[in-house]
């Protein structure tokens, strides 16, 4: 039997004209219809639903009839009312196989896509100021050909160019093409925000009208609300993940009216299916004409991170196209073996929906890496080594952390403090670093109270610390500053210098500024318009209001680029978190640079102490890595970033030898 599914929009449900008597009678169905909050009407059965839920509800109904052995079709109403799903519907299959062979550039045999992407060309030629390189037409093509699509090129391999790209296309088809897109509407960090407008003016050489509805309090909802139901709204639409869920019924509104392109950026943020902001994306999506979701890390913890970036980007097919259930994926990480069947099963369900574009394909210009070993004085010497000596007895009691872990990755970062400044070991703590959840700053001392603090009790000890800032300048700031004066001032260069601690980065900047270089903070705590114009001088070659900026990594980990106007970074300290590590390199080594543009490392590191543990044992962990990032998934987890174990090890050897 054939059922009809028709729309009433007036009073929002869907009918099944004459079906209340076959229907009825399966009760496994009926159960369903239940759940629904099914209703009978003159033989008709009819099934309310919210508009916001318009779309899932209908989804919910097809299934039913189809695990059920009924074949149904869409009223030509219901149709135009769903477009978006009923050209999902329509599409799927043949987007699945074109855009494979267009994912691995083995399209020639396709006459039809041979000539689309010589049609996309010529459109991105005239639309973009900006040339791509091949990897990033072929992603942007794949992009604009599947409309729905995942991009987990690694940072800094220029994914807002490539959707720039991809929707220019989009935009300029003819009025009544299906595919056609109007606008804009990024899902992503506010870190983000000043990127994506800078951006579209370096592709289109023009400045974008764009509204954004998250990061400026001045904002009140009613101008939010009236952006999103204007007849002319801005062409780009910026939101925080964490602001659609408050806006869901409006952003949805949105959509249904106007043809969008909905992209969410550092998409690894919505990959919990049941937290708000997963959901909300999901449910948003639904009325999305394109869809793209983008990430350099897609699987950090485990494939089941990607069920959500596929619901987003597919919310009609995503299970077809998984073929696991999200507890199935949970399985297949713990598995973790890249060559298992059913990982390469996996990789081949989901593999024509993304693009990867890996570190080795960028082809980006040479590194020069330098360390230099910094001499303590005999004062931080004295203080570095008696806390030096009371952890490493403790450690050998409890190598493996099985018992204190907490206390021994404090005593961690008291070591790594006594490294480079002794008076960060006067301050509590749970307060050295600042936590700043809304730039993405991540502070490892939060997860400790002052009760784990479990300090030395000796007055002498204490009398040293406290005084340290009063008695001298840490021997590492005045290397940096060195390093920055010969390398930077004297060459109108610019520099970045990475730090862990927030109070490393104020008292460096005050010692700089009495060396009259001018520095600026880049640190939880600056304020989104300050630190939007900070990037925005820094990047700028011919600006000299300042030539250094001092960075936390946890501030300035996503969605920003210095490599515009620097190509020098200096670290101060660094920590045992090998993504952290990778990421700040990234920020200024990147697609953009000139082939003769040699980018400099510089590490700073107190001899010995635990920053020489921490460089090698960092090398080594970046070595294996860097080969996890070369996979088509590269799941993260097979090396725990946050375990500290094998650096304690480390330690209590070379404590040894050079006891």
């Amino acid at each position: 039997m054939e059922i009809t599914i028709q729309i009433d929009q007036k009073n929002p449900q869907f009918i099944l004209p004459n079906s209340a008597t076959e229907l009825t009678q399966n009760k496994r169905l009926l159960v369903s219809l239940k759940r629904l909050g099914y209703s009978i009407d003159s033989g008709n059965i009819h099934i309310p639903f919210e508009e916001s839920k318009k779309i899932s509800t209908l989804d919910q109904i097809q299934r039913l009839l189809e695990k059920f052995g009924y074949s149904r079709k869409l009223s030509e109403e219901t149709k135009a009312n769903v477009e978006s799903y009923e050209r999902e519907e329509r599409y799927f299959e043949y987007f699945t196989e074109m855009a494979e062979s267009i994912r691995n550039d083995k399209f020639e045999e396709y006459p039809e896509l041979v000539e689309q992407f010589k049609d996309f060309q010529t459109v991105v030629s005239e639309q973009l100021t900006r040339t791509l390189y091949p990897l990033q037409l072929l992603s942007a093509f794949h992009m604009s050909f599947a409309q729905n699509s995942c991009n987990f090129a690694v940072p800094g391999a220029g994914k807002t160019s490539i959707v720039y790209a991809a929707y220019s296309f989009l935009k300029n088809l003819p009025k009544g093409d299906p595919r056609k897109v109007d606008y804009l509407m990024v899902i992503g960090p506010i870190s983000s925000f000043a990127p994506w407008e800078n951006e579209y003016l370096g592709c289109f050489g023009q400045n974008v009208k764009s509204q954004r509805l998250s990061g400026d309090s001045s904002i009140s909802r009613e101008r939010k609300e009236e952006h999103l139901y204007s007849g002319n709204p801005a062409e780009l639409t910026l939101i925080f993940h964490g602001g659609v869920d408050t806006l869901r019924k409006e952003i949805t509104d949105f959509l249904t009216m106007n043809s969008t392109m909905v992209v969410v950026d550092e998409a690894h943020r919505i990959k919990n299916p049941d937290g708000v902001w997963g959901r909300s994306a999901v449910e948003i999506s639904k009325e999305a004409k394109a869809r793209v979701v983008l990430t350099g890390t897609p699987v950090p913890n485990g494939y089941e991170d990607l069920y959500n970036l596929y619901q987003f980007i597919y919310p009609f097919k995503f299970k077809k196209i998984l073929g696991f259930h999200y507890p199935n994926l949970v399985e297949l990480t713990k598995n973790s073996n890249p060559d298992s069947e059913r990982v390469q099963r996996f990789t081949q369900n989901i593999s024509p929906f993304f693009i990867r574009i890996k570190k080795r394909d960028l082809n980006l210009p040479p590194t020069k890496e330098k360390i230099i070993e910094v001499d303590m004085s005999s004062y931080q010497r004295e203080i570095y080594d008696f806390i030096e000596t009371e952890y490493v007895h403790s450690f050998r009691s409890n190598p493996d952390g099985s018992v204190k872990e907490i206390l021994n990755r404090a005593k961690l970062i008291r070591l790594r403090q006594a490294t480079t400044n002794p008076s960060l070991l006067a301050r509590p703590l749970k307060n050295s670093l600042l936590n700043n959840q809304a730039y993405g700053e991540y502070d490892p001392n939060s997860r400790y109270a002052d009760s784990t603090d479990e300090f030395i009790d000796d007055s002498e000890f204490f009398h040293r610390v406290t005084n340290y800032h009063k008695v001298e300048i840490p021997n590492k700031f005045i290397e940096v500053q060195t390093v920055v004066s010969e390398n930077a001032i004297k060459k109108g260069a610019k520099a970045l210098i990475w730090t862990i601690f927030i109070q490393n980065a104020k008292e460096l900047q005050m010692y700089l500024e009495q060396q009259d270089i001018q520095s600026r903070l880049l640190i939880g705590e600056t304020e989104q318009f300050e630190r939007e114009s900070i990037i925005s001088k820094f990047n700028d070659p011919n600006n000299h209001d300042f030539q250094v900026v001092i960075a936390n990594p946890f501030a300035v980990a996503e969605s920003i680029s210095l490599h515009k106007g620097c190509h020098l970074a200096i670290y101060l300290e660094r920590d045992y978190n090998c993504s952290n590590f990778l990421q700040s390199k990234d920020r200024i080594h990147r697609v953009g640079l000139s082939p003769d543009q040699v980018t400099e490392y510089y590490y700073i590191i107190s001899s010995n102490s635990i920053d020489g543990i921490i460089d090698y044992k960092l090398r080594e962990k970046v070595e294996r890595m860097e080969a996890i990032i070369d996979e088509d998934i590269p799941l993260f987890r097979r090396l725990d970033d946050d375990d500290e174990t094998d650096l304690i090890k480390a330690l209590i050897l070379d404590y040894a030898k050079r006891s």
